[in-house]
């Protein structure tokens, strides 16, 4: 199961539509990146920002996804039916 989190902040409704908003943080780098290229996959430009390159040995960083503003809404809701399947999966590790 995914241990990340929706990004609690809604897009302003006068934003950009183009400005990259978060939707999704993590301090696992690599459920990150499952997360980008899932949405990536359903057509949603993604960007992982804060990794873990520079960062101090056994540091763990928080890492966010962010998107379009035009993209967020529903970007949040593929991340949530995407935890939602993952937690009803039997041998979906936690």
């Amino acid at each position: 199961m995914l241990s990340g989190g929706l990004s609690p902040h809604p897009e302003k409704p006068t934003m950009d539509t183009n400005e990259p908003v978060e939707v999704y943080s993590s301090f696992s780098p690599a459920e990150a990146e499952i997360v980008k290229n899932m949405l990536e996959a359903e057509g949603i430009e993604a960007e992982v920002s804060g990794d873990t390159q520079g960062s101090f040995t056994g540091a763990t960083p928080e890492v966010t996804i962010m998107v379009h503003a035009a993209d967020a809404a529903r970007a949040r809701k593929l991340i949530l039916d995407h935890q939602k399947k993952a937690a009803e999966t039997p041998d979906a590790v936690q």
